[in-house]
């Protein structure tokens, strides 16, 4: 076993590492190694809140993906560097299911934006204003800031626009470049890149689709076809793909549909991402944990798997707020952990892996209240396999007044904005709030004003201003209380 620790992270092309066995990877991935199978996980999920005095309940997987309506997931586990085990949950689905796993897109799309900067001679840290073609620099950059790859991939260019809705099928879906420029019928606003003298990490899809462009300009090829050149066929990944999903580019077989948060069926099925870098990867589960192998043994030295030794030092290289090159880099009780979360309209993701080990899993749910499961899967993998843990939230539940339930009731919207995201109403000793979807949470009372969702772990302080307006935040989205009619 290795010790990683982030002091040792690279600087050059290389890690530095401790002179201790590394996991042993097996030449191709087959189920049920080293006696695990899905039972260490699907039979009794940890919850992310404990009350003090309380049991906490510990549903399994299917009651678990019941009582969100979640109508499947897909699950793998790598264990010393050899596949563990793979299902699939629900109707439907199988192991081969392909499903958009949205911002988990950037983790590979480094490495294939990476490999062809190598390929070109082009380094990580020069300007490539130059090879943006077909863009408006002036209205791009008016500063005339230095564009680079490394400052791309690590969110730290200055670039706007965070995350993409996506198309409709029926939608006229744009190209690459008018997604930056806010062109053709785009529905985010244009990609600007704005000066960030401290280097600091603004989470911007805006900076992916730019990335995503130069690769496009250099390569003269699609995105989806660079990818699958540079990492997808080396790598192994043979159903998965970056094509954004429309009828002309992909095969809709073996697909799992999103659904929202209402319940129905996303129109169409899914959908479509132009910004492609940022969010347009379909893939399995087993197929995703190809890629992350293959990344674990190229940072151990190893590029047979298909992924060069330099990209992955590049990659787990932590930049800024604990995150290198499209993957987060977090030491965790004294042991590195590389993550990546995503959301998409109809789909969440998330992957958490463990160099020292060699140990990693991968969760994904096609519906839009996935999160707090795909939150429980990776809780339960790090608690059953013994991976490093942060502390679970201990709470004292206490009962909601009907005090709170008078000054707290009522309807709430994100501030600056008009549309209702959610009202809230008491059924003591709890308060209840709904989505104008039908999503339903609870609201657990565990301070003077300050409540918790025992189902995600969001948890928040209703402030009341000396004007008499209540607000809260919960995962970092303050929301306001309408004004009593």
């Amino acid at each position: 076993m290795r010790a990683f620790r982030l002091a040792n992270l690279p600087i050059a092309s290389a890690l530095v590492l401790s002179a201790l066995s590394a996991p042993a990877y097996a030449d191709d991935m087959k189920s049920d190694e080293k006696g695990a199978s899905s039972a260490d996980i699907d039979t009794a999920l940890v919850p992310v809140v404990s009350f003090e005095g309380e049991e906490s309940a510990r549903l399994s997987l299917a009651q678990r993906r019941e009582a969100l309506g979640a109508p499947a997931a897909s699950v793998a586990v790598i264990l010393g560097g050899e596949i563990a085990w793979a299902r699939a949950y629900g109707e439907d689905v199988d192991e081969d299911t392909l499903f958009q796993l949205a911002s988990l897109s950037k983790t590979v799309a480094s490495a294939g934006i990476i490999a062809l900067a190598m390929e070109k001679g082009v380094g990580l840290d020069e300007d490539i204003s130059g090879n943006l073609t077909g863009l408006d620099l002036a209205r791009l950059n008016p500063d005339g800031l230095p564009i680079t790859l490394r400052a791309l991939l690590s969110h730290t260019n200055g670039t706007t626009v965070s995350g993409f809705p996506g198309y409709l099928m029926s939608d006229a879906v744009p190209t690459t470049s008018d997604v930056i420029e806010g062109t053709g019928g785009t529905n985010t606003k244009p990609v600007i890149v704005e000066p960030n003298p401290k280097g600091e990490r603004r989470y911007s899809g805006g900076g992916y689709t730019v990335a995503q462009h130069w690769a496009e300009v250099v390569s003269g090829e699609t995105f989806p076809a660079v990818m699958r050149r540079l990492v997808l066929d080396p790598v192994g990944m043979e159903r998965s793909t970056f094509a954004s999903g429309t009828a002309e580019t992909f095969e809709r077989d073996n697909v799992a549909r999103g659904f929202q948060y209402s319940g129905e069926m996303v129109p169409g099925g899914w959908r479509i991402h132009p910004e492609q870098a940022a969010a347009s990867l379909w893939s399995t589960p087993r197929e995703y944990l190809r890629f992350v192998r293959a990344l674990l043994m190229a940072m151990d030295g190893d590029g047979s798997a298909g992924i060069d030794p330099a990209i992955a030092a590049a990659m787990t290289k932590p930049i800024a707020s604990e995150y290198g090159l499209g993957i987060g880099v977090a030491e965790i009780n004294g042991a590195i952990r590389l993550s990546h979360s995503g959301s998409n309209i109809g789909y969440k993701s998330n992957f958490m892996a463990y160099p020292a080990t060699g140990d990693a899993v991968i969760s994904v749910v096609n519906s839009d209240r996935g999160f707090p499961l795909v939150g429980d899967i990776g809780r339960t993998a790090n608690t059953v396999y013994g991976w490093p843990i942060r502390a679970r939230l201990e709470r004292t539940r206490l009962a909601a007044t009907p005090e709170d339930a008078k000054a707290l009731s009522g309807d709430y919207s994100e501030m600056g904005e008009s549309k209702t995201a959610f009202t809230l109403t008491a059924e003591l000793p709890v308060l209840v709030g709904t989505s104008p979807s039908g999503f339903r949470f609870e609201l657990v009372k565990t301070g003077e004003a300050t409540f918790i969702d025992p189902k995600d772990g969001q948890e928040g302080t209703f402030v009341t201003s000396k004007a008499g307006d209540v607000s809260v935040t919960f995962g970092g989205t303050t929301y306001v209380k309408a004004a009593a009619r």
